[in-house]
């Protein structure tokens, strides 16, 4: 099989080790990488892409996006149509566009995964500062999210509520969206089921840091430990399933353990495996790049 060309979208910096991973790995089994911007990319109608106003890139057989990066409504929109545009002109997206962007919007997440009958924390989600009290006064203890986010950044637990009023307020008052989610009782841990093609290829516990005082995230950059796992048979299909339902070639599902079973909090449609790969041995980005390769040969 000859050689691809595959482009890697990244946002702010290439040498990002997640980046650098799968342009290595790319190269390793003897394809082209053309990492980029989106920003940097002009299109043309019917089907022509541009780099950076001089190099035609329209013959590309497949991208791998790992972020679509900051921006304007009008700016994002604009990234995300034209990932569609690639898909629409045959370049192969992973993750596809549309699962892309529903994957980082955990609203839209959690609402296919409940239609769907996976479990997932109660939620509130609104603008309405008013019924989000509501919600609170209703459910106790909370865990207020930013609905697009990642790696735990800007989750807030108050120890009380007037501490998760205060906070809710804060967040209106910058005009925010306020998603908030009940605390399930749960060990000191949570799951990462790492599932590509429709495949559980590894998973961990994720333990919260014991020397951080008061912290309950368990991501591991923020200290969380990492511990390789087998995971149950209930578990992994709740994993597959879910990658299933979001249509993801690539994912981290974030799993808690409760008493009725396994319970989502999210699916990553970019996610980490540094943690992954030290704890299994494995070649993520090298298994992330053949299910590219296997997705363009169809």
């Amino acid at each position: 099989m000859l050689g691809r060309l595959f482009g890697v979208v990244y946002h702010e910096n290439i040498n990002n080790w997640a980046t650098a991973g799968l342009i290595e790995a790319m190269k390793a089994k003897g394809h082209e990488p053309k990492p980029f911007r989106l920003p940097d990319v002009s299109a043309e109608i019917p089907n022509r892409f541009t780099y950076l106003d001089e190099e035609d890139i329209s013959n590309m057989d497949g991208v791998l996006v790992r972020t679509i990066g900051f921006g304007t409504g009008e700016q994002v929109t604009y990234r995300i149509s034209l990932l569609e545009h690639f898909e629409d002109a045959g370049i192969y997206v992973m993750n596809p566009a549309y699962s892309f962007r529903r994957a980082k919007d955990k609203y839209a997440t959690l609402t296919a995964l409940s239609k769907a009958g996976i479990k997932v924390p109660r939620t509130f989600i609104g603008e309405n500062l008013e019924a989000a009290v509501k919600f609170v006064d209703e459910v106790g203890d909370v865990v207020i999210k930013p609905m697009i986010g990642a790696r735990g950044m800007g989750s807030i637990h108050a120890e009380n509520k007037e501490l998760t009023y205060r906070a809710m307020k804060f967040i209106h008052q910058l005009g925010q969206v306020l998603y908030v989610q009940e605390t399930i009782d749960k060990p000191n841990r949570d799951i990462r089921a790492f599932v590509i093609g429709g495949k559980v290829i590894g998973s961990m516990y994720r333990y919260v840091p014991h020397d951080i005082p008061g912290e309950w995230r368990t991501n591991v950059h923020g200290g969380g430990e990492a511990v390789v796992m087998q995971l149950e048979p209930e578990y992994k299909e709740c994993a597959i399933k879910t990658a299933e339902i979001l249509n993801l070639d690539y994912t981290g599902v974030d799993i808690i353990e409760t008493p009725d079973g396994p319970c989502v909090i999210e699916a990553n449609a970019a996610p980490s495996w540094s943690a992954l790969a030290t704890v299994t041995g494995l070649d993520v980005a090298g298994l992330i790049v053949d299910r590219l390769v296997e997705q363009t040969n169809r």
